[in-house]
């Protein structure tokens, strides 16, 4: 018995927003409010991701396609981050948040197809 392809979409669309949010406070708690940060580093780090915000709020699925092929950057660079030692808790969660976008970032451009 599988689940109806809208239903599927649903979900995926809103573990987007929930990990694409969280992403994006991740980065405010990083750079603004902990030792090490800066405006300049945090303006870096959500440019990339408010490119696709606005094809995000149309709820075009190229622009969740998009999103994958800009997270590729956020985990290539926090895998290499977690593997360090002394580093932060901040890069674990940075690592899972942005695998878990881009898993559902990639379904739900799919589903959004078939649909």
């Amino acid at each position: 018995m599988s689940v109806p392809v809208a239903r599927k979409l649903k979900i995926g669309l809103r573990l987007n927003w929930i990990c694409y949010i969280g992403l994006l406070a991740l980065f405010v708690v990083w750079n603004l409010f902990l030792e090490g940060g800066s405006i300049t580093l945090w303006v870096l780090q959500t440019m990339p991701l408010l490119l696709v915000l606005p094809g995000m709020l149309k709820q075009q699925y190229r622009s969740y396609l998009w999103l994958c092929f800009i997270l590729l950057i956020y985990i290539c660079a926090s895998i290499v981050d977690v593997m360090m030692p002394g580093r932060g808790w901040q890069d674990g969660v940075l690592l899972v948040l942005s695998l878990t976008l881009f898993f559902s970032a990639m379904m739900t451009s799919r589903w959004q197809r078939m649909v």
